[in-house]
């Protein structure tokens, strides 16, 4: 199979079925693609002709912030056009609000390019799922995704501090913002983390791991969340623009005509940031894919799941899938209990709010079905005060 054979079967199958369908079709594709021709612009592996060089990392290790897999083969098109005065400048990284004189800089992650593990980093899973979520619906910044998987942080200079987690979809990206997820997702706490960080320049890393919890929003409906259930996450080599407004940098060129683009020749985000935690094989099958009625470690395993949607067991009851990673010694291989996970991501400034009143920023639960649940107080912790967010 050829690889304009492969797009297409994709392009077209991806225009006319929902997202959870794409994550089972992924599975049933994969041995399909794995026997096409192999595209070295469409591996996480791949030879790189930019950044510093392919996106690919070992378990329990990090890729470079600004490394690139496509060719940069970029053909300038004219049709998408960008109103600037509504998305932000294109020649840095369309901030969605002003972060230049804001003391604590509060951004949104505008690409997150999955290296690992490969169940997660194959094309199809990053175009359909990842990118297409979290691109914003709004055309009139060549951007035509849904916008449902928020990923946002606070980095506050002065005091070595960074907030982090994801955020419900929005309602008014450009306008209210964005607010830190708070909520039970049957029995899975979601809420940000606090990690501190240390400076060189404008660039910086965590100097301590935390646990995260990071929901992807597959709709509007707390329920549809997928949770990445991570451990000792770590994130390093972020670059800072000096006004504070972007991480990594937009590339208009990379707009097609119809501001769609071409991720293999010409991605139009530039990365300038990595991150990389574990998720243990006992929590991801505690993770049901509603709408595939299968748990994160079946998706992970590639395999038929089990009992209840879940990782078949061996005799002794543990999960019979072997991952790369284990959490007891916290190296590669090994007791194998775990997958790495690990990407590169891009940023620009957004608005930070408090979220109250907001369900899925205020403590609601998903539990039942979580359509009817009411807010509850949140915790403390997990509502970082906003008085410093950019436009407040």
């Amino acid at each position: 199979m050829d690889r304009g054979t492969t797009k297409k079967r994709i392009s077209k199958v991806s225009a006319g079925i929902g997202l959870t369908a794409f994550v089972g079709l992924a599975l049933a594709l994969g041995s399909s693609l794995s026997s096409c021709q192999d595209d070295p612009h469409l591996r996480s592996d791949g030879a790189s002709l930019g950044g510093s060089g392919a996106c690919q990392a070992k378990p329990g290790e990090l890729p470079a912030p600004d490394c690139d897999n496509s060719s940069n083969d970029c053909v300038v098109e004219q049709g998408c056009s960008v109103d600037e005065t509504a998305c932000g400048s294109s020649s840095t990284c369309q901030p969605l609000a002003d972060q230049k004189n804001a003391k604590v800089k509060d951004l949104r992650f505008r690409r997150l390019n999955i290296t690992a593990p490969d169940a997660l980093a194959q094309e199809f899973i990053q175009r359909t799922v990842v990118t297409l979520n979290v691109d914003l619906d709004a055309k009139q910044c060549g951007e035509v995704g849904k916008g449902l998987f928020s990923w946002i942080f606070r980095v506050d200079r002065e005091k070595n501090e960074l907030i982090t987690g994801g955020a419900p979809p929005p309602k008014d990206p450009f306008g209210q913002g964005f607010c830190f997820a708070s909520y039970d997702a049957n029995g899975i706490q979601i809420e940000p983390a606090r990690f501190p960080i240390a400076f060189e320049g404008n660039t910086f890393k965590t100097t301590e791991k935390r646990k995260l919890n990071v929901p992807v929003f597959l709709s509007d409906d707390l329920a549809s969340s997928i949770v990445l259930p991570l451990t000792d996450v770590v994130v390093s080599g972020v670059t800072l623009s000096d006004d504070g407004n972007c991480v990594g940098s937009f590339r208009k060129e990379g707009l097609r005509a119809d501001c769609t683009e071409d991720t293999s020749s010409c991605p139009k985000w530039r990365t300038g940031g990595a991150l990389g935690g574990y998720m243990t094989l006992e929590e991801a099958d505690a993770v049901i894919i509603r709408d595939l009625q299968r748990s994160l470690c079946v998706v992970l395993s590639k395999g038929a799941p089990g009992p209840g949607g879940k990782c078949t067991r061996a005799a002794d009851g543990s999960i019979a899938f072997k991952g790369d990673y284990c959490s007891k010694t916290k190296t590669a291989g090994d007791c194998q209990d775990s997958v790495w996970l690990s990407a590169t991501f891009a940023a620009s400034g957004a608005k930070i709010f408090d979220g109250q009143g907001v369900p899925g920023c205020s403590g609601a639960t998903t539990r039942d079905g979580g359509a009817d649940a009411q807010p509850t107080p949140a915790d403390a912790a997990s509502q970082p005060d906003a008085a410093d967010a950019a436009t407040d």
